[in-house]
Parts: C-alpha cells; structure tokens; sequence
C-alpha cells in the first residue's frame, strides 16, 4: 500500500504541474462565467440556466482530464522509459496500475471540489437555495469520471494515446445513448433491434446512471437504492477495465 501511495503522490504532483489541467480550469471558469451571462437575458430562468451550465462546465472538465490525460497516463511512462527504473523495484504492475490511477483520481476530485466552490459562490450571489443533490450530483460526476478513467487506462495500455482518446470519447458517447437505444428499441418491437439493444447494454457502461444534474436543476430525488446502485456499477466497470489493464501488462514487453 506504501508504494501505491508513493506512485499516486508523484503521479498528483506531476499532473497538477501539467498545463492541460489550467487549460481545462480556465474553459469551465468560463463557462460557468457564460452561465451568468446568459441567466441575465431570461431572468426567472437564471438559477436553472447557471446551474445547468456550471454542471455542464464541471462534466466536460472531468471527461476531459479522464480521457486525455488518462490516454497518456501509463504511454508517458513507457515511451520516456522511465517505467524499466520503476519495474526493475520490488513493484508489481498492478501496483504500478493502482498507483497511476489513484493519483489522476485526487487530481479529479481537487478539480471537482474547486469548480463546485465556484458554482456555490454563483449559487449564493444568485440567492438559489442548495440541498444534498447538490453534493449527488457532483458524486455522480465522480462516478462517471472513475469509469472513464478506467476505459481510457485499458485502451492506453494497447493503442496509442490518439486511439485510446477516439476509443474512449466514442464508448463515452454511446454510453450516454443506451437508454436511447432501449427506447427506440422496445418501441421497434424488432427481436434482432431488442437483442443488439440488450448486447449493447451488457458490453457499454451505461454512463446515464450518473447523470443526476437534473436533480439539481428540477429539485429531483436521488434515492438511496439508486445511490447505492450506480456507486456499486461504477466500481465494477472501474475494477474490471483495471484488471483488463493488468491482463494486458503482464504479457507485456517494455524493453
């Protein structure tokens, strides 16, 4: 656990230093800038309008960090060598593994809380009153970060950082589109439809069940069994794409 801890601290220490990560703050900065901007033009609409955006901005800031610095998170190290000085120690690769994720995964959860402090300064100079989905919300976006993050990892561990990213960015949006395809599915009454619908379901994270921004925005109810559910589904798909990754490792040759 020391070494994981080790890895995961450098790895913190490096990304906080990268200038993709001040790229990303600035581009939700703005956005949730926008978001006052637009509220004024509608004003019995401007809570619902800012809170959107500034969860819209605090969403794409996550899927960003998950997947393009995820991509290049275990290549860095392979392409500079620097992972032969790591694996000639006494650590197993998926330590290694571990260590790399539960650093980007600190990183993420400091970019969460900062940008939610700026949406709650939004929040109390527009009056608007916060509840727990506020924090569901958020969680949720966590959640769905940890599920990229894991996806990315698995396709960096085979394919080169630009495949990982289109892999990853195309599994995010089909993710997003499952429940879609149900639909449309059960309405076709189509058995080859239903059955595709159903094996896509199975194969794709459902990236939908983490998607409780709206709670915040309409004043909806996450339930506890709900909670409970998506957090459960979220650390499964994260521990199988890890696993996979670690498959893929231990058959790997770096030299």
């Amino acid at each position: 656990m020391k070494v994981i801890w080790i890895l995961a601290k450098n790895t913190y220490l490096e990304i906080i230093r990268d200038r993709i990560l001040y790229v990303l703050l600035v581009f939700s900065l703005l956005l949730i800038g926008l978001s006052l901007a637009l509220g004024e033009l509608s004003f019995a609409e401007q809570a619902r309008i800012s809170a959107n955006f500034g969860f819209t901005a605090i969403h794409l800031s996550m899927v960003a960090l998950s997947v393009f610095v995820g991509s290049t998170l275990v290549a860095r190290e392979i392409d500079k060598k620097t992972i032969l000085t790591l694996l000639v120690r006494p650590i197993l690769r998926s330590e290694f593994l571990l260590g790399k994720c539960l650093g980007l995964t600190m990183v993420t959860l400091t970019v969460v809380v900062g940008l939610a402090l700026v949406l709650i300064g939004v929040f109390v100079a527009l009056k608007v009153p916060m509840n727990i989905q506020f924090a569901v919300a958020l969680f949720g976006v966590l959640l769905e970060s940890f599920v990229l993050l894991g996806m990315t990892i698995f396709f960096g561990s085979f394919a080169s950082p630009t495949m990982a990213v289109a892999f990853s960015i195309g599994l995010f949006l089909i993710g997003h589109w499952l429940n879609d395809l149900a639909f449309f599915a059960k309405k076709s009454e189509d058995s080859a439809f239903m059955l595709f619908s159903d094996f896509a379901g199975t194969v794709i994270p459902n990236l939908e069940k983490f998607n409780w921004r709206s709670a915040v925005i309409y004043d909806e109810t996450v339930g506890s069994s709900e909670f409970l559910a998506a957090a459960g589904y979220s650390l499964a798909w994260f521990t199988l794409f890890i696993a996979l990754t670690s498959w893929v490792f231990r058959r790997k040759d770096f030299v």
